[in-house]
């Protein structure tokens, strides 16, 4: 059975051959400063050495700003993109190589920032700043705010709507702002889930395109997203309050993407024997569940990718 075919069968409801899986890291900086060709290699590299069932493309193409919002004003003048905006092309650019170079082998991801992670890149502050900025602005005048959310709304209609057209299977939209304390019930209700809502009801439209739901962060309340549209949930299972049965009863027949922690436990420090027997708890765990064998979120980037190829080997099994 083909990577591709594998994943499609899993998320029709039938048995694969072997459970599918997918690990994705983000490359190191040097090799993402020199470009889309660089980028594009690393990707194709990444897929032959750890022969993942998916590749996730990743989007480095960032609505980032050097400027720090700091008055109510400012969330206007946030920049607007358009289809031919530098950071549109290049990603469009890396998708469409990425895609003729898989020749329909592995499953194919177009990462999508959601729409806080692209507001806090906006602001041009780090996450640990940005959501007591966005929470006290949106106290004082939520206009302002949802102003600037909106422009964000639109830039990333765009990175969307580049990223169905480019051949992709799948779009991972990666969710950010639901974890708990972080945003206000009101904000989150009112205003962030009717837009990702919007945003990811454009993708079920296009029934030849899942979506894989990313929600990003730990302590995440996940009755925040219960409604998303989306075909497979991903969240940090290893730093949640909520157990794995908790989690299908919120989300229901999903598609459940994890099992290994990302940034520590067995994948990255264990051995051979561990990470074999990590895998037999995984397969008990989603036991009853559509599944595919991954991890919370992005691994370190130094990992060695041999540990990844061995899943695959252990998968065969």
């Amino acid at each position: 059975m083909k990577k591709i075919e594998r994943v499609n069968c899993v998320l029709k409801g039938e048995v694969p051959d072997q459970p599918p899986m997918g690990f994705w890291l983000h490359f190191p900086k040097d090799t993402i400063s020199k470009g889309v060709e660089a980028q594009v290699a690393a990707h194709l590299e990444f897929k032959e050495k750890t022969q993942t069932d998916i590749l996730k493309i990743m989007n480095e193409n960032e609505m980032r700003s050097n400027h720090k919002i700091e008055q109510l004003h400012e969330w206007k003048n946030i920049p607007k993109l358009s289809r031919d905006s530098k950071l549109i092309t290049d990603q469009a650019d890396i998708l469409q190589r990425i895609v003729e170079a898989n020749q329909e082998n592995c499953y194919l991801l177009g990462t999508v920032h959601g729409v806080i992670a692209s507001l806090s890149h906006a602001s041009g502050h780090s996450y640990s700043v940005s959501p007591p900025l966005i929470n006290d602005h949106y106290q004082r005048n939520p206009k302002a705010v949802m102003e600037g959310l909106k422009i964000i709304e639109e830039n990333t209609q765009y990175v969307l709507e580049m990223t169905m057209n480019s051949g992709v299977q799948g779009i991972y939209y990666a969710a950010l702002g639901g974890e708990k304390d972080k945003f206000s019930d009101t904000f989150i209700q009112e205003l962030l889930r009717p837009t990702e809502c919007g945003l990811l009801k454009q993708v079920e439209k296009r029934e030849e395109i899942s979506t894989f739901l990313h929600i990003c962060k730990e302590e995440t309340v996940l009755e925040n997203y219960r409604d998303y549209p989306c075909d497979v949930v991903n969240w940090a299972m290893h730093e949640s309050s909520y157990s794995f049965s908790e989690a299908r009863q919120i989300f229901g027949n999903k598609v459940y993407l994890g099992g290994f922690d990302d940034r520590s436990g067995v994948l990255v420090d264990g051995n051979e024997q561990e990470i074999q027997e990590k895998l037999n708890d995984i397969y008990q765990e989603f036991k009853g569940s559509r599944y595919i064998i991954g991890a919370d979120c992005t691994l370190p980037t130094d990992i060695p990718l041999t540990k990844l190829s061995d899943i695959h080997d252990y998968l065969k099994q």
